[in-house]
């Protein structure tokens, strides 16, 4: 994939918690990692400093430098750390033999809501939301090695998106001459392009939409039968579900 490609990369990944005190001896690494994440989120690559991490955990820059001799060092661990919890989360919802593949489809809505409302809590807005979309918009400042894990995530998320559409056919829920190839890529290219249209629309909504009308297209042309009902719940009760899961 060309520099220019990772513009309109995919965006989901899960938000990690900001933490609130000082690293614990056992494993700073990992509460670095989790606030650098956030704020590289949040700032962009060159919005971030060790200054700022170090204000954020209680500690001084330096104890951030002892464990990462450069921000592109740290930059590269946390995007290798955001693109493993990604795929693994993204796999379960897509490679899941007892659902439809309507049923992925709203899955990775309501999963991509949950990380849109993380830096964006009233459900409106326009603010990067996912680290590879944010590192996708500064991809001159990417390393070689940042590039590559990019571009290793999207070739493996369509990856699980075209086992998804196999398992659609072989269940029956679509047609047996799917082109499946064209399917993945149609899938594929709105997955790569969720950060960008939230960015644009300064909301949730058109995204919803975009989802919606493309399950319900692949619908019209490959299901069975073409023309069953498309239920799509509201993006609202994926927004009181997990807030009723955070309050239990």
């Amino acid at each position: 994939m060309a520099t220019r490609g990772l513009k309109s990369a995919l965006s989901v990944s899960a938000a990690p918690r900001r933490a609130r005190s000082a690293v614990p001896p056992a494993d700073p690494t990992e509460q670095i990692e989790l606030v650098a994440t956030e704020l590289f989120i949040r700032n962009g690559y060159h919005g971030v400093s060790y200054l700022g991490i170090g204000k954020e955990l209680g500690i001084t820059h330096s104890n951030v430098h002892y464990y990462y001799r450069t921000k592109a060092a740290l930059a590269e661990a946390v995007l290798r750390r955001v693109a493993r919890e990604t795929l693994v989360a993204t796999d379960a919802i897509w490679t899941d033999s007892a659902t439809s593949l309507v049923e992925k489809f709203v899955r990775m809505r309501d999963w991509t809501f949950q990380s849109y409302l993380r830096f964006n809590p009233n459900g409106k807005g326009g603010r990067p939301w996912g680290l590879l979309s944010r590192f996708s918009m500064e991809a001159d400042a990417l390393t070689t090695d940042m590039r590559q894990t990019i571009r290793t995530t999207l070739r493996k998320l369509e990856d699980e998106i075209r086992v998804a559409v196999q398992m659609a056919v072989v269940s029956g829920e679509f047609a047996k001459n799917t082109p499946v190839e064209g399917v993945t890529l149609q899938i594929s290219s709105v997955m790569y392009l969720t950060g960008q249209l939230t960015r644009q629309a300064s909301g949730f909504s058109r995204l919803d939409e975009l989802l919606m009308w493309t399950i319900a297209g692949l619908i019209k042309a490959y299901g069975v039968p073409a023309n069953r009902a498309l239920r799509w719940p509201p993006i609202t009760e994926a927004a009181t579900k997990s807030q009723s899961l955070k309050a239990a």
